[in-house]
């Protein structure tokens, strides 16, 4: 994809996608532990939302992946930790409002101190946990 001639303006695209990967993931997440946490099955939630508005292909791969306690890196949840501080940085410079981005690195780093820090990003889940 071409994104233009100024220097820089695909690693802020990349920047812009990350922030959106990591708020898909972490939603999912949440939303996976907050079922359990009101007592019902999870995947009621991913067959709640399957082929609708609100389905996403990437939500029904990492919660499918959540829900059965795979973590094998895809995507690190140290690298996801690295980039989340970054697009934290990024958007205060452009004048964005980053407090979801702050919330997401705040659940991020609980469980990579957790000891998930060398699984997918995905697990997430466990700082919501």
């Amino acid at each position: 994809m071409w994104v233009s001639d100024k220097p820089g303006d695909a690693s802020k695209l990349k920047l812009v996608l990350n922030s959106w990967v990591l708020s898909v993931v972490a939603g999912t997440g949440q939303a996976i532990a907050f079922a359990e946490g009101l007592g019902i099955d999870p995947a009621l939630f991913f067959d709640s939302i399957a082929g609708g508005a609100t389905d996403s292909a990437y939500a029904q791969l990492k919660g499918k992946a959540i829900l059965k306690g795979d973590f094998a890196p895809a995507f690190g949840l140290d690298g996801a930790v690295k980039d989340a501080a970054l697009i934290t940085e990024a958007m205060q410079e452009a004048g964005t409002d980053s407090a979801v981005m702050k919330a997401i690195h705040s659940v991020l780093t609980q469980a990579a101190d957790r000891g998930h820090e060398k699984s997918d990003m995905s697990a997430i889940y466990h700082g919501f946990r």
